[in-house]
């Protein structure tokens, strides 16, 4: 399945976070994660999803590698982070070891996963061909193929939630 990530912007829950490109760079974002946040944009909230102001953003350290706090998950306060200079996406969770672990390979990902939940289900939907669990099947077979990174995780986000669809939560 194709899909245009500009069309993601439909989907936020809310305006774009207004970001420089100079300031992300040297701040210690990836260069194709600072295009994006220019380019498509950041929202200030997707889902459970907050995304920080550039001035909120923070730097740590967590098994001495350096991180950028870009944001976090409301539910469950997990934080979003931008591995310094790399483009990928993390997270974290107290109930996860490591603590930190690979949530999508940059943000580009991470949205695009976000926008394919919501078309894949209206495609399904207009066929009459969606259940739950045909929807996980279809779900994890395009995230699979999109960024096979975020799904190696059993334990991680993308990985339950393509659960709880299997199981019909």
């Amino acid at each position: 399945m194709d899909f245009d990530i500009r069309v993601i912007r439909e989907y936020y829950d809310s305006e774009t976070r207004d970001y420089d490109f100079n300031e992300l760079v040297n701040f210690g974002v990836s260069v194709e994660n600072a295009d994006f946040m220019i380019d498509i944009g950041v929202p200030k909230e997707l889902g459970d999803f907050e995304f920080y102001e550039f001035t909120d953003f923070q730097k740590t350290v967590i098994k001495e590698v350096q991180f950028i706090k870009v944001g976090h998950c409301a539910s469950y306060e997990y934080g979003l982070y931008l591995k310094e200079g790399s483009d990928e996406l993390f997270t974290s969770s107290s109930l996860h070891h490591p603590l930190i672990y690979t949530l999508n390979q940059n943000l580009r990902t991470f949205f695009l996963f976000h926008m394919m939940r919501q078309e894949i289900s209206t495609a399904m939907k207009k066929e009459g061909v969606y259940t739950s669990y045909n929807y996980a099947i279809e779900l994890r077979k395009v995230y699979e193929q999109i960024d096979p990174i975020a799904m190696k995780e059993v334990e991680g986000y993308w990985s339950h939630l393509i659960e709880d669809y299997e199981t019909g939560l």
